[in-house]
């Protein structure tokens, strides 16, 4: 079940037919021979999907086409960046997507409908929440032209006459003129593409397009710890200023699936903290997480003294780990791992970040004034530094988590290590103090 929800394509489609199909079903089965399907559905009925589900699960398939530059066609049909897989949405699916979108754009709203109409052509709908075909392409067509996207309204009524034969039925024909005339105004009216917009560093980032420099190395880290001293651990060097290196392998299978373990039960919808204490659900991260004590367990200590030996700071005064999940088109938009704040006193320097698993498509680490994106791999992890040496806030570490296209990316946690303990653990640099 898990491989089959990674994929978005099924994921919002499961979601729509849990939200808006079940009731038919329900009515179908309401017979002697149903009875037990009913009182099944009845009492499944409080933890299936809610509008407010299927909004986001929405959301997230326009975020998706947005940011990986995909059409709607290809997401019907279950080709993502390229790649085909055993996934694909019915006509109800694309018209829903269509009428999600036809309030805030209805250029991408025309598109969804423009595949809905072709699905209807091609899919035979299911018994019972079809009934007969040429009723339903009725339906559809009025539904789309109430939408006033009259054109494709007039391509799936055109159909239903066809399949119907009844392309001489006075009513029907008098309906058609309707259609044809208003189809045509449109299309005097249609207002000429707009020119695509340059995409962002983030967007680039996302979409696996930077260049990677090719003057950084990988190297064993074996100093500042006698634990390094025993076991080196592999370092990539990705930027020197700031600095920004990823640690790989220092995660085992176990320890992954442990910490999964004892925090999937706990997981809510993300709340971001602003410097002031608030906490508050923004529609620019969604993820699910959660804040774990470092001394919560034998793990957890272990994995805490491991991160010190890393990156040779104190992490007392810090936060606990914040662990994440981001599911269906899950992002964290840009932003800054610091308080910009100035009444903070105890900021946090550095960040941790944990990969607990691998991702297909998407879910890349972006930094778009570094040009850097690092793509999720099971145990490794990410560093780097959020303050500069004189103490300063560095605008340069701005980075975000690009939309997770096929997969789920666990961030197994996130650990920000604060200032105040580490004031000789990374001393001020005379240089950078005296251009401050």
């Amino acid at each position: 079940m898990e491989n089959y929800v990674s994929n978005p394509i099924n994921s919002f489609s499961l979601i729509r037919r849990m939200h808006e199909d079940w009731h038919d079903w329900k009515i179908f089965m309401e017979s002697s021979i149903g009875q037990s399907q009913v009182a099944f559905l009845n009492k499944a009925k409080l933890q299936f999907p809610t509008k407010t589900d299927l909004n986001e699960a929405s959301s997230s398939i326009v975020r998706l086409q947005k940011m990986y530059n995909l059409t709607a066609k290809d997401m019907a049909r279950g080709v993502l960046n390229g790649k085909q897989y055993e996934a694909s949405l019915t006509a109800l699916d694309t018209y829903a997507m269509g009428r999600y979108l036809n309030k805030q754009n209805r250029d991408m709203a025309r598109e969804w409908f423009v595949v809905t109409s072709e699905l209807l052509k091609e899919q035979t709908p299911l018994t019972p929440l079809a009934g007969e075909r040429e009723k339903v392409l009725h339906l559809f067509a009025q539904a789309i032209f109430d939408y006033e996207y009259y054109s494709i309204a007039l391509s799936v009524f055109d159909h239903a006459l066809l399949l119907a034969n009844k392309t001489a039925n006075p009513t029907l024909l008098s309906k058609r003129s309707k259609f044809e005339e208003l189809a045509r105004k449109e299309a005097e009216m249609v207002e000429k593409p707009k020119p695509k917009t340059k995409p962002t560093n983030y967007e680039i980032g996302c979409r696996g397009l930077f260049v990677r420099q090719s003057n950084m190395k990988c190297t064993y880290k074996s100093k500042d710890s006698p634990f390094l001293r025993l076991a080196p651990i592999k370092m990539e060097y990705l930027v020197l200023d700031p600095l920004v290196v990823v640690f790989h392998d220092v995660l085992s299978s176990g320890e992954i699936d442990e910490m999964q373990l004892i925090t999937k039960p706990f997981l809510e919808r993300t709340l971001i903290q602003h410097a002031f204490g608030a906490h508050i659900i923004q529609k620019f991260r969604t993820s699910k997480g959660m804040w774990i004590n470092r001394n919560h367990n034998n793990l957890t200590l272990r994995i805490a003294r491991r991160i010190m030996d890393m990156v040779d700071l104190d992490l007392q005064g810090s936060e606990p780990f914040n662990v994440m999940n981001y599911g269906i088109g899950g992002h964290y938009n840009t932003h800054y791992d610091y308080y910009n704040n100035s009444s903070v006193t105890d900021n946090r320097m550095a960040t941790v970040l944990f990969y607990m698993t691998d991702v297909e498509q998407g879910g890349a680490t972006v930094f778009p004034v570094l040009k850097q994106a690092v793509s999720p791999k099971r145990g490794s992890a990410l560093f780097w530094y959020n303050i500069k040496h004189n103490g300063n806030r560095d605008p340069r570490t701005l980075h975000g988590g690009c939309p997770v296209l096929v997969g789920s990316k666990w961030t197994v946690f996130t650990q920000w290590i604060n200032e105040r303990a580490n004031m000789f653990h990374r001393r001020c640099r005379k240089l950078e103090a005296t251009a401050a």
